[in-house]
This record gives C-alpha cells, structure tokens and sequence, in this order.
C-alpha cells in the first residue's frame, strides 16, 4: 500500500472510531445519568480500550466532545428563527425548535448538566443571548409577546417541555403538543387561546405513562 493511501486509510479508521465512540456515548447519555467507565464505552462503541485512549484522554473529554457536536444541531433552530416574517411567528419557531432537537438528541440535557460540572463558566447559550433578547424585545414592540417575558423565560419553558424524554412514543406527540399549546397560550400579549392539539390526558393514560416510567427508569 502506497504512503498516501495508508495515510487516507488511517484517516478514514480514526474518522469512524470517533463516530462510533461519540454515538455510543449519546445512545448512553440519552437514557442513564451515571458516566460510564472507558472500558464500558469501549464495548458500548465496538472499538478497542487502546483506540479510545487514542481518541479520547478520558470520558470527560467524550462528554465535552459530543456536546459541541450536538449542540450545533441548535443552529438550525437559529435558521428557523431568522426564516420567520412575524416577531411571533419567530417566537413560536424558537420553541418548536428546541423541543424538536432535545426529542431528537434525549442526551443534550444531561450533557449540559455535565458540562456545568466540568466547567461552571460554559454558558452553552451564550451565543444565542444577543439574538434571543432582540427576538424578545422585537415580539414585545410587535405586540405579540407579553411585556414580563425575557429569553429566558421562553427557552427554559422550551427547554423543560422538550426534556420530556420518557413518555410512551404512542402518545408523547399529543402530551407536548398540548403543553406547547399551553405555554404559548401564556406568552401572548393579547390573552388570546387557541385550542389545545389532541384529546386532553385520562387518567387512565396518565397511569399509563406512570407504568410506562416504571418500566423505563432513567438510570
């Protein structure tokens, strides 16, 4: 094999480890809180415990490798959010946004808690802060958006809805749907109400999810 194509076929292997280390580290992250050993995510990626040491130092450096990876999925809610023709409009693309990453990566919420632990100045959102207030203040000028609001108060509401991770699949679209359709609801200016997606939760359902949480603990 000629110099050049080793040098690609080695590029290619250590392109593939990695994916498979940061995939395996996400499946995990998704649905325990606790780290896993090196030997652990090892097995969990198919890889050898060698070529994760050459990867990665330790597994703090996986968790501060896959969130950098999976908060970037957050930019397209940032083009979403510049798509939009009304303030609100705008808004409601911010929270839809959100919602839709975390139900999509499950992990991104623990790997901020994480992040916060490794490094208490990482402010994950820090690049979002001038365009969220604008947004904000823009929906207030616009009319559409409640006078008491900050950014804050629209992405963590966001943030906590879309960390709704353990719902039965069968009925997670209408239990967010609804509690979106809630927290919108509460955001306009004008006191507006819209009505609510999907049938409202039974009780009967509501011990179903309980069951469905029993039987699916977050570890």
């Amino acid at each position: 094999m000629s110099d050049n194509r080793r040098v690609r076929a080695e590029r290619v292997e250590v392109r593939r480890s990695r994916e498979a280390i940061l995939a395996a580290a996400e499946a995990h992250y998704a649905v325990k809180d606790a780290d896993p050993s090196m030997v652990q995510l090892a097995q969990l990626a198919g890889v050898g415990i060698a070529t994760l040491y050459r990867r990665y130092a330790s597994v703090d450096d996986v968790i501060r490798a896959l969130h950098a990876r999976l908060i970037v999925h957050f930019t397209r809610v940032e083009d979403m959010v510049a798509a939009r023709s009304t303030a609100w409009d705008a808004v409601v693309a911010l929270v839809m946004g959100i919602i839709d990453v975390l139900q999509e990566h499950p992990a991104i919420p623990r790997l901020n808690r994480k992040m916060v632990a490794l490094d208490d100045s990482d402010q994950f959102t820090s690049t979002w802060n001038d365009h969220l207030d604008a947004l904000i203040h823009a929906a207030q000028a616009e009319g559409s958006l409640r006078a008491d609001v900050t950014a804050n108060d629209v992405t963590f509401a966001a943030f906590r809805i879309g960390s709704y991770s353990n719902l039965p699949p069968d009925d997670a679209g209408r239990i967010i749907g609804r509690q979106v359709g809630i927290v919108l609801d509460g955001l306009r200016a004008d006191g507006t109400r819209q009505p609510l997606p999907g049938d409202p939760i039974t009780m009967a359902e509501l011990h179903g999810i309980f069951q469905h949480e029993a039987d699916h603990p977050v570890e």
